[in-house]
């Protein structure tokens, strides 16, 4: 017994109960593979909802430090100071969802201009430093999406 469920756990919880309970008794067809996709889907909700606060923030932080740098050593990329300042003045700590996905938004066309601005100016070093933030969004999002599944197969 779980005295106090996190959100993931209760997920978890009811997939296990579908797989273990629900999933024995349906045949092979369209049934199975509507279930077998509301389960991976599920599966992508616990992994979200136990991690997606942390992902966001943490990916947040990296991609403002590399940005501040690149602001100051690209002058000319007005779009990208553009873009920084919007995010700095409109920061917020809060930990409410909506709060951390309007700034997570704003770091996101950060890292967009960003990226427009290292590729136009060409330097190795700086490409490679934007790289590796879009590395570290996909890690993020392959971390939730998982590996293929082909539902419904057994």
């Amino acid at each position: 017994m779980i005295a106090k469920p996190s959100t993931a756990q209760l997920i978890e919880a009811v997939n296990s109960e579908l797989a273990s309970k629900v999933s024995p008794e349906l045949d092979a067809g369209t049934t199975r593979v509507v279930l077998d996709m509301a389960m991976a889907v599920l599966q992508g909700a616990a992994t979200r909802s136990a991690n997606e606060l942390a992902w966001m923030r943490e990916e947040e932080h990296a991609v403002a430090a590399v940005a501040e740098r690149l602001v100051g050593d690209l002058p000319s990329a007005t779009g990208l100071a553009e873009a920084y300042r919007a995010y700095t003045d409109n920061r917020s700590d809060s930990l409410y969802l909506a709060d951390a996905l309007a700034d997570y938004e704003r770091i996101s066309e950060v890292l967009s201009c960003s990226a427009e601005a290292v590729y136009a100016d060409g330097d190795p070093a700086r490409i490679a430093a934007v790289q590796e933030l879009f590395e570290q969004r996909l890690a993020n999002e392959n971390a939730v999406i998982g590996s293929f599944q082909a539902v419904g197969r057994t």
